[in-house]
Order: structure tokens, then C-alpha cells, then sequence
């Protein structure tokens, strides 16, 4: 009875332990399916592997709880993702008016790379909070959902031009969310600047996505 009893506290313990690592099985296994979903049609694939990646490279990201310095670095890698998407839609692309606004926000987007690029060199983590890390460990779960929720669903065709729409206003978003967090915890001026006019510029982008849509 007593090996029985020690069995189960094992089995328990071991259950309980590897939570985390059914959840993150689970999480790729959903990531795998819909990726197969979407593996056969390039006017899906091609817009949503680099936002995939840059999820991933996010994710990646050691946490030092400096709301500067760690939104530097998401900041940088989020830039890189839409200059990708981006550049998807040029190469591809066939709509005249998607394809003069991707044209247009690229520049302003290697523009935005060099500046957090060069801003993030200068710091260094010194005050840690808490509150930001999992507010914006939020923000990115949410985005991260939102992306494979997408994938998977009919939001998504066969249409390279409207998806790249699509993919784009939630990207914009996704840089909202992210900024909007910043500027409650950061304290650097050029990136609290850099943040305030992400967030302006992105609603007027989603606002010229939503009027091309109709």
C-alpha cells in the first residue's frame, strides 16, 4: 500500500510538472496543423511565415524586466515583421492601391529599425517591473493566438491582396497593443516618442486598410 501511495505522489508530481510541456506540445501541435492547413497556397503561406517567425523571435527574447530595453528589442523585431509583410506584397501583389501603400509604409518601416536599433545600443536594464513584462508576456500570447486563430480560419483566402489587408491591420494592432504597454511603464523619451507615433500612424493605416476593404 505504502509503494502504491508513493507511486501516485511520483505519477502526481510528474503530471504536475510536465504541464508546461503538454501545454507547449499542444500549442505545436495546433501551430503544425495549421500550417499544413495553409501549406497548400502560397497567397497564404507567404504573408503568414514572417509573422510566424517574428512571433517566434519575440518569444525568444530573454525578459529583463527594463520596459526599455525590452520593448527596444520587440520593438525592432515587430519592425522586421512588417517590413517583410511588406515586401510579400510588393513582390507579389497585384492590387494597385495595396501595393502603392506597401511601397510607401516600407521606407517609414527600415526608418522605424534604425531608430529603435540605434536607441536600443544605449541602454541598459536597470529598472525591472513586473507589471510590464506580464502585460506585454500578454500582448503577445494574444498575438500569437490571434495569428494561428487566423491561419486556420476563413479570414484568410486565395487572394494574395486581400490577405496581405487583413494580415496588415492586425499587425498594426498587434504594434498598438505593444506600444500602448510601453508608454504605461517606459520612461526613455526617444522610444515613448517613437511609441506615441507607432501608435498614431497604425490607426490611420487600419482606418486606410478598412476604406480600401469596403
Amino acid at each position: 500500500m505504502k509503494t502504491l501511495q508513493s507511486n501516485l505522489v511520483v505519477w502526481g508530481l510528474a503530471f504536475s510538472l510536465s504541464g508546461i510541456s503538454l501545454a507547449a506540445c499542444a500549442q505545436a501541435t495546433t501551430s503544425a496543423a495549421t500550417s499544413t492547413q495553409s501549406a497548400s497556397d502560397p497567397a497564404k503561406t507567404a504573408l503568414l511565415t514572417p509573422l510566424q517567425q517574428t512571433v517566434t523571435k519575440i518569444k525568444k527574447l530573454v525578459a529583463t524586466g527594463d520596459p526599455d530595453f525590452d520593448y527596444a528589442f520587440q520593438a525592432k523585431i515587430h519592425a522586421q515583421g512588417a517590413q517583410d509583410l511588406l515586401k510579400q506584397e510588393i513582390q507579389n501583389g497585384k492590387d494597385t492601391s495595396l501595393l502603392k501603400m506597401a511601397k510607401t509604409l516600407l521606407p517609414a518601416t527600415e526608418a522605424d529599425i534604425n531608430l529603435v536599433d540605434g536607441t536600443m545600443r544605449q541602454l541598459k536594464p536597470t529598472r525591472p517591473s513586473q507589471a510590464f513584462t506580464q502585460q506585454q508576456s500578454r500582448n503577445i500570447e494574444a498575438m500569437s493566438l490571434k495569428l494561428q486563430q487566423t491561419g486556420s480560419s476563413d479570414k484568410l483566402s486565395s487572394n494574395l491582396d486581400k490577405n496581405f489587408a487583413t494580415l496588415l491591420a492586425d499587425q498594426r494592432q498587434d504594434a498598438i497593443d505593444m506600444a500602448t504597454t510601453y508608454l504605461q511603464y517606459g520612461k526613455n523619451e526617444t522610444l515613448r516618442t517613437y511609441a506615441q507615433q507607432l501608435i498614431d500612424r497604425s490607426k490611420k493605416e487600419i482606418e486606410q486598410i478598412k476604406g480600401m476593404q469596403k
